[in-house]
């Protein structure tokens, strides 16, 4: 357990890892079968060199504060040099507007959703 700035009890451990921590992206979730702990993934990376969003049927991007709750939930990180977040964004608003999916795990394809693909014979 740690405590915050506002004295409130937050619950870091039991937390996984999909993905290298620390690579060009990488999720952290809570399951309650691992033991380790929030501050053990997170030591060596910067926080800040990275786009993080919580993964849920209504995918967004959290500030660091945020991510620190760690309410049980699974968070997703892109690196800033590497990702697009106007890219990212396009892509979560156009899933939502097609019923969405549960969660975002991989980067977004490079190219605006809201364009149309033709295929023709």
């Amino acid at each position: 357990m740690v405590i915050n700035m506002n004295m409130k009890m937050i619950k870091t451990d039991h937390i996984a890892n999909g993905r290298q921590v620390g690579g060009d992206y990488f999720q952290l979730q809570y399951l309650r079968k691992y033991n380790k702990t929030l501050q053990e993934y997170i030591k060596d990376i910067d926080l800040n060199a990275y786009y993080i969003f919580k993964s849920t049927d209504r995918q967004r991007l959290v500030t660091i504060d945020e991510f620190m709750e760690f309410k049980y939930s699974v968070y997703i990180f892109f690196k800033k040099e590497l990702y697009n977040i106007e890219n990212i964004l396009d892509w979560c608003n156009w899933m939502k507007s097609i019923g969405g999916i549960k969660f975002l795990h991989k980067p977004t394809p490079p190219f605006n959703p809201y364009n149309k693909i033709i295929i023709r014979q």
